[in-house]
């Protein structure tokens, strides 16, 4: 299956697409209404509307997982941060994104992942050629990420990571981040003042974290709800020594695509670690950096049985946690 997966044919998209809808439809018969769970903010009217249809939710969730897939996967291929790339990246990133029920059905963390992805993508495109328009574009994507996840406030140390990437940081620099995150909170504010709206998450922005009850259900519940989370991670760590150990045989263009993914993956991770017990709707976050990650672990000219074994162990696992335990 991974060796199918390094192909960039026709077929081998379809192939993932097909698998995608063969692990996400199912959970129409699975999830139970308590498992209907959004973060109240700028879309919780929006997500609770569409998660009133089940059907209508999980069709949407799987559109977004799988068109953000194929934007990671592109967005690989045209910095050439790991060959073959194939469809390998777009593959592990729908199974991350599948991993708990919940996350079968739209949340707010879907829509304010999407504009991370895009602001991250822009960001990317600062090694084709330095553009402070561009670093503006991508930190008001980022700015408006921050409306829907109030959680992402953290993304100004990653930013301005990012640009050490590529050049030395200057004023000029600081201020196009600086304004680009806090563009789309003034343009919202300024409507909500002429219009009269009352959106209470723009006026009263939290970060309170969910209450999710990942410890009660004894040793086998921990089991049940992260061990599967915790394999992928594993797998993405073994991937990140894979990409150090090769860091400087690729030139200075692809090593920075490659320290931006890096950056990203521990920004997630800082991330996720703050909201801990949120790991069921953070994770979405990490799917990104980790994807590439395990992706990367898994190429490679030489057919090993075991890397072959390893993916359908992950995939079978990650089915077996979903509709079987």
């Amino acid at each position: 299956m991974i060796n199918r997966l390094k192909d960039p044919g026709l077929l081998t998209l379809l192939l993932v697409m097909l698998m995608a809808i063969a692990i996400r439809i199912p959970a129409l018969w699975f999830i139970p209404p308590e498992a209907v769970i959004s973060k109240p903010g700028m879309l919780a009217t929006l997500v609770a509307w569409i998660n009133s249809m089940p059907v209508l939710s999980v069709i949407v969730s799987l559109v977004m997982v799988v068109a953000l897939a194929f934007m990671i996967n592109e967005m690989v291929r045209s910095h050439a941060i790991m060959r073959p790339v194939g469809y390998l990246p777009a593959y592990f990133f729908i199974l991350l994104q599948s991993i708990y029920l919940e996350n079968m059905l739209v949340t707010e963390y879907h829509f304010g992942n999407f504009f991370v992805f895009l602001g991250l993508i822009l960001l990317l495109r600062l090694r084709d050629g330095y553009s402070t328009v561009l670093l503006f574009y991508s930190a008001m994507a980022f700015g408006i990420a921050i409306l829907i996840v109030p959680d992402h406030l953290l993304i100004l140390l990653f930013v301005l990571s990012c640009v050490l990437v590529f050049k030395t940081i200057v004023i000029r620099d600081v201020l196009a981040i600086v304004f680009g995150l806090i563009l789309p909170y003034y343009v919202l504010r300024s409507l909500i003042f002429i219009n009269g709206w009352d959106v209470p998450a723009v006026s009263n922005i939290t970060t309170t974290p969910l209450t999710i009850d990942g410890l009660s259900n004894g040793i086998w519940g921990v089991l049940t709800k992260y061990t599967i989370y915790v394999s992928f991670l594993v797998v993405a760590l073994f991937g990140l020594m894979k990409v150090s150990g090769n860091y400087f045989s690729d030139n200075v263009e692809v090593r920075r695509g490659k320290l931006v993914v890096i950056l990203f993956f521990v920004y997630s991770l800082l991330l996720l670690a703050l909201h801990w017990r949120e790991l069921k709707s953070f994770h979405l976050l990490t799917a990104f950096p980790a994807a590439i990650l395990i992706a990367y672990f898994f190429t490679g000219e030489k057919r090993y049985w075991w890397k072959e074994l390893m993916g359908w162990g992950l995939l079978m696992g990650l089915v077996a946690t979903l509709y079987y335990v």
